[in-house]
């Protein structure tokens, strides 16, 4: 019972990248930006005000949302929509932090689903 008053420690959470910021960085080495279509499964750190807070577990572009997108592991009080925070981005053997922000899941709910 007093488990189920506290807060939870770690939530799994949508998040939403900058793809603007990304297009920059790709840019920013002379290469076009490439997303890939199939999820990534890599684990990479989410940070927010510089402190890491959890790590992303899978990512990808979404063609129906036109936007990037990853599933994380953040810590409760991080857990919250609309909390911005900063994800790690490689390019070129180089780590680079691109905003995020964390959004509602699912990430695509159309009405003509829920009935």
């Amino acid at each position: 019972e007093r488990e189920k008053q506290m807060p939870p420690q770690w939530q799994l959470v949508g998040l939403e990248l900058s793809l603007p910021d990304i297009e920059k960085l790709y840019s920013s080495v002379g290469l076009p930006p490439v997303l890939p279509i199939e999820a990534c499964r890599t684990s990479r750190p989410v940070h927010r005000r510089g402190r890491q807070v959890g790590y992303i577990t899978s990512s990808t572009f979404s063609p129906i949302l036109k936007s990037a997108i990853a599933l994380a592991t953040v810590e409760g009080s991080a857990g919250e929509p609309g909390t911005g925070l900063e994800v790690e981005f490689t390019i070129e053997h180089v780590h680079h932090k691109i905003p995020a922000t964390v959004v509602e899941r699912p990430f695509f709910d159309p009405p003509r689903k829920r009935s």
